[in-house]
């Protein structure tokens, strides 16, 4: 499939995916990847609970969700990357049942809102049915749910702090503007954390012709680097991408019947996991005039990637941001280490290193304070007047210190 600009084929894919999640959410099964036949669960032996594991989320998380909610169609946690804060507004596209709508809505806390955006009537009723129950467990009344297409969203400029989004980019035949909306609907500094399926290579023709696919998220996936790109023609800057090993074997493993027809029509001895892959896309939207977050890592994007990965840059921030006493700094490249899988041991190292600089100049100075009051006696018998000027003495014009 192709992201086409044939108006009447985009429509017909539309349709496709529109009448398919309407059969998921109207199923009571969830685990609805999407058989195209109406079929309430195509998982095998995974249920909906183990392929949000497998995506990333807690048994925590899961535990406060409303029932049904969860259909079993994550294929990461994007609430997790973007990192999200109290008093944030945040915007899901092709937000289903709610499932990430309600698990960002209590880190947002009462301060922050939620919306989802979903163009399948029946998912947004589902998701407003169990938006009762999302205020009776938590106490909060910040999310809601409205019905549009992710290529025209209905939301205003600049209105909205983080954009989220988990496997359903992939399912939109005009992936471009996708992210042109997101980039137009960011506030500046604002950020994107999208899950979605990726490919590692071009699948074969008889995969992409498979409505069941396509309703599947597989089909209209991208490659990974036409992700990267559409990001940055959008205007977007600080852009990774980050695979994750495991997502797509677990269907293997759980005999999904879906995975099971891909698999059969790749060549012989070809595996899923060559083609597809679950990967977790960040970005951010340039601030007006200046950087993001003191010094942001996501503003060094052209240091070339096979040496300047995103772990090192987080780390690089990590020590940026002890050097600048900034604790918020460090709590926010603190949480997006932790996403990359960066080590604490990696991360203590940082804080060490840029201890050991900043306290550099400190000892420079006492070190000259020591030479100074030993050759202080002989110059004061000389009759020499004391050299340089303070930067806190009244009066003075300018600053001595470093001259």
């Amino acid at each position: 499939m192709t992201n086409g600009n044939n108006s009447e084929n985009q429509e017909r894919i539309r349709e496709a995916v529109r009448e398919g999640y309407s059969q998921i959410a109207k199923s009571s099964g969830g685990c609805g990847c999407g058989t195209g036949g109406g079929a309430a669960s195509c998982c095998g032996s995974g249920s909906a609970a183990q392929v949000a594991q497998v995506a990333g989320y807690s048994e925590a998380e899961l535990a406060t969700l409303p029932e049904g909610a969860n259909m079993g169609l994550s294929c990461g946690n994007p609430t997790a990357v973007a990192s999200l804060q109290p008093g944030e507004i945040v915007l899901d596209l092709g937000s289903g049942g709610g499932f990430d709508v309600f698990i960002s809505g209590q880190k947002v806390g009462p301060t922050g809102r939620v919306i989802g955006v979903d163009m399948t009537p029946d998912m947004i009723t589902k998701a407003r049915r169990n938006t009762a129950a999302y205020r009776e467990r938590t106490g909060l009344d910040n999310v809601e749910f409205r019905l549009g297409e992710i290529e025209h969203l209905p939301v205003a400029d600049a209105s909205v702090d983080v954009v989220i989004s988990n496997c359903v980019l992939n399912l939109s035949p005009d992936k471009p503007q996708v992210w042109r909306e997101i980039g137009r609907i960011l506030k500046p500094g604002g950020r994107v954390a999208v899950s979605d399926l990726a490919l590692l290579q071009p699948l074969p023709d008889a995969v992409l012709q498979m409505v069941e696919a396509l309703i599947g998220c597989v089909a209209g996936a991208v490659l990974v680097d036409d992700t990267r790109r559409m990001a940055e023609e959008a205007g977007l800057t600080g852009i990774t991408l980050t695979p994750k090993a495991g997502y797509v074997e677990a269907f293997g493993e759980w005999k999904d019947p879906l995975y099971r027809k891909i698999a059969e029509a790749l060549p012989a001895g070809a595996k899923v996991g060559e083609y597809i892959a679950s990967v977790d896309v960040s970005a951010r939207k340039k601030k007006e005039g200046a950087g993001a977050c003191c010094g942001s890592a996501s503003q060094v994007d052209e240091i070339p990637r096979s040496v300047y990965t995103p772990q090192v840059a987080e780390l690089v921030a990590i020590g940026a941001a002890i050097a600048a006493n900034c604790e918020s700094c460090f709590r926010y490249h603190y949480g997006q280490a932790h996403q990359l899988k960066v080590s604490r041991e990696d991360m203590a190292l940082a804080v060490a290193m840029a201890q050991a600089v900043k306290e550099a100049p400190a000892r420079a100075i006492l070190e000259m304070a020591e030479k100074h009051l030993k050759t202080s006696a002989s110059r004061e018998e000389a009759g020499v007047p004391p050299a340089g000027t303070c930067c806190g003495t009244a009066g003075q014009s300018g600053c001595g210190c470093g001259q």
